[in-house]
């Protein structure tokens, strides 16, 4: 836990230094004129998002997650992103050694209730090992339809943290998450 909680505050420190301005480029961007012919008066850049998810636990067990994710901001409130999505899963249970890789992608919608509270729909395309088949090189993709809310915390004026709750509503026996399910993660603006 004690790793967990220093790769997050190592990961915190640079996001939030690698992000800083200096007041001249801020100035410049003050500074363009409201509309003009040459330049769109929608930003991408600053509608764009960056982020994900980054986890692991060690010991008996083993549980690596690699999430990165994109997004861009439709409104003020209401924004999509995608996805890729990448599990490394390892145990020993008595004897018997385990050890599998998920990976996909995912596809979501969220929208700002009140400032830092959001709602989120989304789909997550899993492929995996299939346990009830007798070849243990045999995959097949999960489809996850997840739906629930989360809180955004600001670290900068550019860099946030995400606690979201989600539920399945297509919860099989093949689906790699079980409900509930907590994540927790960074956003960042470019």
């Amino acid at each position: 836990m004690r790793r967990f909680f220093y790769i997050a505050m190592l990961f915190s420190f640079f996001a939030n230094h690698s992000f800083s301005q200096s007041d001249s480029t801020q100035r410049s961007r003050n500074e363009r004129k409201p509309y003009d012919k040459k330049q769109s008066n929608f930003d991408w850049r600053n509608r764009l998002y960056w982020g994900g998810t980054l986890g692991a636990w060690f010991g008996s067990s083993t549980f690596v997650d690699l999430s990165p994710l994109v997004g861009i901001k439709i409104t003020d409130k209401f924004s999509v992103g995608v996805g890729v999505i990448y599990n490394y899963y390892a145990y020993n249970y008595g004897g018997y050694k385990y050890q599998t890789s998920l990976y996909g992608g995912r596809l979501y919608g969220r929208y700002f209730v009140f400032e830092n509270v959001f709602l989120q729909a989304g789909w997550d395309r899993i492929n995996r090992d299939n346990p009830y088949s007798y070849s243990p090189d045999q995959r097949v993709w999960v489809d996850n339809i997840l739906v629930g809310g989360g809180l955004r915390y600001p670290i900068s004026d550019r860099i946030y943290c995400n606690a979201i709750g989600l539920w399945n509503l297509n919860q099989t026996p093949l689906s790699p998450y079980q409900n509930p399910i907590i994540q927790i993660g960074f956003i960042g603006s470019f």
